[in-house]
């Protein structure tokens, strides 16, 4: 699972969405191989008017309960507010990557704070769920919330022919919920542990 979260200032939502990331075991021409990857956005939750202490908090906890625990990776839009509250899940020894959004297509990394252009992260999902490759699951609460921040996002070319992002304001707020996704797919995308290797499968005979 990929758990991230856009942080509300004020009387901004905080707003978290969950991706569940997994390609499972299928056989193949009696062959057991890694069938196809599948990524679907499982929870969704915003809220507003508690203490970035409280935050944190919820955020750690959300991360060990299940289904979470054991099997996430944090990822936080570390821009503005977001790298203090960066450097306080860190200090509750809590791993994490913390976004910071930046113009242009080119992305770095340095420690756990990773700079990435807005453009990039927002094309970055339009292209995923164009392919097919994330979904919502049916059940997934605020979904019509996160599809209305997702469409106030748009891309403009400027006089000097650079593609840039954006947003308009829409019903439901300044986007967090669109935010907190957007982040999410780039890191399962860029971020995810990925590992090649051959093993041999117990239990099969």
């Amino acid at each position: 699972f990929v758990i991230s979260a856009d942080l509300g200032q004020a009387n901004d939502f905080s707003a978290i969405c969950a991706i569940k990331d997994e390609a499972l075991p299928i056989v193949d021409d009696g062959k057991v191989i890694v069938g196809p990857r599948k990524r679907s956005v499982v929870y969704a939750d915003r809220f507003r008017g508690v203490s970035y202490v409280a935050v944190v908090d919820h955020l750690i906890r959300l991360c060990n309960a299940p289904p979470f625990g054991g099997k996430s990776q944090l990822v936080i839009d570390g821009t503005s507010i977001g790298r203090v509250v960066a450097d306080m899940i860190w200090d509750q020894g809590h791993d994490l990557w913390a976004i910071q959004m930046t113009g242009g297509q080119d992305w770095s990394r340095k420690g756990r704070y990773v700079n990435v252009g807005k453009t990039a992260l927002v094309e970055n999902l339009a292209v995923m769920f164009a392919a097919g490759e994330i979904s919502f699951a049916h059940d997934l609460p605020l979904r019509k919330e996160i599809e209305a921040d997702l469409a106030s996002f748009s891309t403009q070319t400027t006089a000097a022919g650079n593609q840039i992002v954006t947003q308009s304001r829409s019903a439901s707020g300044h986007g967090d919920l669109g935010i907190a996704l957007i982040i999410g797919a780039w890191a399962s995308q860029a971020l995810g542990n990925q590992v090649v290797g051959e093993f041999k499968l117990r239990g099969w005979f």
